[in-house]
């Protein structure tokens, strides 16, 4: 029963959320932006609520500032501006960061403080802009292998969301099914070999399938494949690690039973930088 309950609550969330994605990644700029922004400030949001439980005081300011403006870069500037000024927002959050500690009435924690707010910053703010990055990849322009305006304006990120979503689900499934060893119990004690290895075959799986669409070569799209699985569950146990750290079974519960932002981007967060600098590699930018 609690398995037919997840499987019919992440069938909802598909329902709701992929039109949304295409819609967005289809007109690009500021839907997507809008989109975008609002998923990585309410997950820096949950970050920073979270670290909170410690006793952390994150310069919440800084962060959400630092993210917007690399989302608002990512989206706007062309490629060599938009480095530069992600680069420039990166230094003035150090700095900003750094300063805001001086009026401390106690200068404990004013290490740990900086630490955690800058870790925020990259941790969602950087890492989602990558998604901005792949919705401005046409891949199939860059193949030369036409398929018409949505191939081009959504297949970049749709060959990366949905192999990276499904690992998960397939994971779930396989590991509640027949799941017997445990992959790492005192991290994530629900996570099994079995269903590691079942998300990890779904992801490659679905990446060769997707990438035939876009006529990316099979080769390209199993090392893609091969690639995102390994970041989406490493980016799950980070996520995992974090939460041991703070003690929280979620991150929110925006999602309900599927917790919040950060517990349903967890493994997007580390597979998509590692998707676009693989694709940069073979293709340029």
């Amino acid at each position: 029963m609690h398995v037919a309950r997840e499987l019919l609550a992440r069938a909802v969330l598909a329902v709701f959320g992929m039109p949304i994605l295409l819609i967005c990644a289809y007109f690009g700029g500021w839907p997507l932006l809008i989109v975008v922004a609002a998923v990585s400030l309410v997950a820096l949001g949950e970050y920073y609520s979270a670290v909170l439980r410690l006793k952390i005081f994150p310069v919440v300011a800084v962060g959400y500032l630092a993210t917007l403006t690399i989302l608002v870069a990512t989206t706007f500037m062309p490629s060599p501006q938009r480095d530069f000024a992600v680069v420039v927002v990166l230094v003035a959050s150090v700095i900003c960061t750094a300063i805001s500690q001086f009026g401390a009435a106690t200068y404990r924690g004013a290490t740990v403080n900086s630490a955690v707010t800058l870790f925020g910053v990259v941790y969602i703010g950087l890492m989602m802009s990558f998604f901005l990055r792949l919705g401005d990849f046409n891949l199939p322009a860059v193949l030369g292998s036409g398929g018409g305006v949505f191939a081009a304006k959504t297949g970049t990120i749709l060959l990366v969301v949905i192999p990276v979503w499904t690992l998960d689900t397939f994971a779930f499934i396989v590991g509640s099914a027949c799941g017997r060893h445990a992959l790492a119990p005192r991290l994530s004690p629900k996570k099994t070999v079995e269903g590691a290895v079942a998300g990890f075959v779904g992801c490659a799986g679905l990446t060769v399938v997707l990438g035939w669409w876009l006529r990316l070569p099979v080769t390209y799209s199993l090392a893609l494949g091969v690639l995102m699985g390994i970041a989406a569950q490493l980016g799950d146990a980070a996520e995992s690690a974090i939460k041991r750290d703070v003690r929280i079974k979620d991150f929110g519960n925006i999602f309900g039973p599927h917790g919040g932002i950060i517990d349903r981007f967890d493994g997007l967060l580390f597979a998509m930088p590692v998707a676009w600098l693989y694709l940069t590699w073979l293709f340029g930018s």
